[in-house]
């Protein structure tokens, strides 16, 4: 055999191997601890959500599954932390309707492009928002603040978890389709927020479920509407905003997983499976109906589906409010 063909022997079957090599590594995936990082504080929902569902996929996949949160500017900081990772299914990442769908109109230039940087892992839940007002407002129903508010142009003021939460863009779709002038207040949080409501410091805000569940039976607060297109499970007696007069009104918060677009495609299927696993047992299904979460297993692709669909909807609502960030 010639030099030169043995060099072209060898060049052909460098691909093979690798694809070999690969294949190995996939058929033994996992082999070592996963990694989920979470953009958002220790505590919050997601993180609670994430370590929630970590120790039910450790126990599938057979490795430990450790949480990492990486906080900051929205979730860009550690969205981009899982974009830079090595794309071989150890480390994924917390994603929600603020990094897939917000962010895209919120931030002049987003630092990544979720479409082609990222691939979808796994949806894991969504939850919807409350409109709630201070009692002493005196208005019973949608319609009546919607009233009042005609009647009172600017004086009204609606609190929010800050600019460019769900929180906040689920008021500017009510103040636009409503045809209303209400003053926005960010707060450092949605605590911060109900807690506002419940002095009396705002008249009112859209938070989620879960976050002001704790003081809808404070009698100084009272719940109008959910945002979602059905009622919430955990308060079937309060209409939704469509029932209330305004058409076509959508604003759920929804979560999920992501991995670096490079990730091979039979390992973001193994994760969605453990995932799902972990979404359909009877304990986690109990702990996230506590947290007001709905949840949805759904195949790979279903989390980016939704944020493609929806980013419209966001886009309004951001272009209303005006709070875009250089």
């Amino acid at each position: 055999m010639s030099h030169s063909t043995s060099r072209m022997l060898r060049w052909l079957a460098a691909p093979l191997a690798a694809m070999l090599i690969g294949g190995t590594a996939v058929a033994a995936y996992p082999e070592r601890a996963v990694t989920i990082i979470v953009p958002f504080n220790a505590g919050t929902t997601p993180d609670i959500l994430t370590r929630m569902l970590a120790d039910s996929m450790s126990r599938d996949l057979g490795q430990s599954v450790v949480v990492m949160n990486r906080v900051g500017a929205s979730g860009i900081i550690g969205t981009q932390a899982v974009i830079n990772a090595p794309p071989d299914g150890y480390t994924i990442g917390f994603a929600n309707a603020a990094t897939l769908a917000i962010n895209q109109s919120l931030y002049k230039k987003l630092p990544y492009d979720a479409d082609t940087q990222l691939q979808p892992v796994a949806e894991t839940g969504s939850v919807q928002n409350v409109l709630a007002v201070r009692t002493a407002l005196g208005v019973n129903s949608v319609a009546e603040l919607i009233a009042y508010a005609k009647a009172n142009p600017g004086k009204l003021t609606v609190g929010s978890g800050g600019n460019g939460t769900t929180g906040h863009l689920s008021a500017e779709m009510f103040k636009a389709m409503a045809g209303v002038s209400i003053m926005h207040v960010p707060y450092k949080g949605g605590l911060e927020a109900d807690l506002a409501l419940l002095r009396g410091e705002v008249d009112l805000v859209f938070e989620n479920v879960a976050s002001i569940l704790p003081y809808l039976s404070n009698p100084s607060v009272k719940p109008l509407a959910v945002t979602g297109t059905v009622r919430d499970f955990t308060l079937p007696d309060l209409p939704t905003m469509a029932e209330s007069g305004l058409k076509g009104y959508q604003a759920v918060a929804w979560t999920g997983f992501v991995a670096p677009a490079a990730v091979d495609r039979k390992i973001a299927d193994r994760l969605n499976q453990s995932v799902n696993k972990a979404l359909e047992t009877p304990e986690i299904q109990a702990r996230l109906k506590s947290l007001a979460i709905s949840v949805t297993p759904a195949p790979t692709d279903a989390l980016f589906k939704r944020a493609v669909r929806e980013r419209p909807i966001w886009a309004e609502a951001v272009k209303s409010s005006g709070a875009v960030v250089d």
